[in-house]
């Protein structure tokens, strides 16, 4: 039993808990943490020859797949490398100096008037569409229905007059049956 005690509180000391410490890093008493170096010691050939855990087997299998991964990334490097200082292929005809992409950038345009095609209400605003340049963003205020009666996009029409005029309109007083 006293032996038992022994090893369980075996390095627990201050003295003991200081030794291993001293073992372990080279200059404890260094100004700065980071100067504190670590005291590699050889791994004995015993230890070497015990069986991996489950868990150190894992990670030195993925460990091995991580280097044979890296490996094959430098191979490729080195193979775009050569495949660029091959040079490129050349086109079949030389673009001119002011070529632009064709690919057009819709996100801000205009709010127009728009009037639907079923219910004949004026709208003012953007008729959702996919940007060629940004197919990723999409504005939430653009129209996917006409939102008085739900129609679909596509029976959604340019106005034929401007938006001010139809707020001109709208905003004109109306007769009186008295007027008449």
């Amino acid at each position: 039993m006293t032996s038992y005690r022994n090893l369980v509180n075996k390095g627990t000391d201050p003295d003991s808990i200081a030794a291993r410490l001293r073992e372990r890093y080279g200059n404890l008493t260094a100004p700065s943490v980071k100067q504190v170096t670590i005291i590699r010691k050889s791994i004995s050939k015993s230890f070497h020859s015990l069986p991996l855990t489950d868990l150190e087997a894992e990670q030195q299998e993925y460990l091995e797949f991580e280097k044979d991964l890296n490996n094959i990334r430098d191979l490729n490097e080195k193979i775009n490398v050569q495949i660029q200082s091959e040079g490129q292929p050349k086109l079949k005809y030389d673009l001119p100096e002011g070529y632009k992409s064709s690919r057009l950038c819709i996100c801000m345009r205009p709010h127009t008037a728009y009037e639907c095609d079923r219910c004949h209400q004026y709208i003012h605003g953007r008729i959702a569409e996919v940007c060629e340049k940004h197919p990723a963003e999409f504005f939430l205020m653009d129209l996917r229905s006409c939102p008085y009666c739900k129609a679909p996009v596509d029976m959604i029409k340019k106005a034929p007059i401007s938006w001010e005029d139809i707020r001109k309109i709208e905003d004109a007083d109306l007769p009186f049956d008295e007027d008449l």
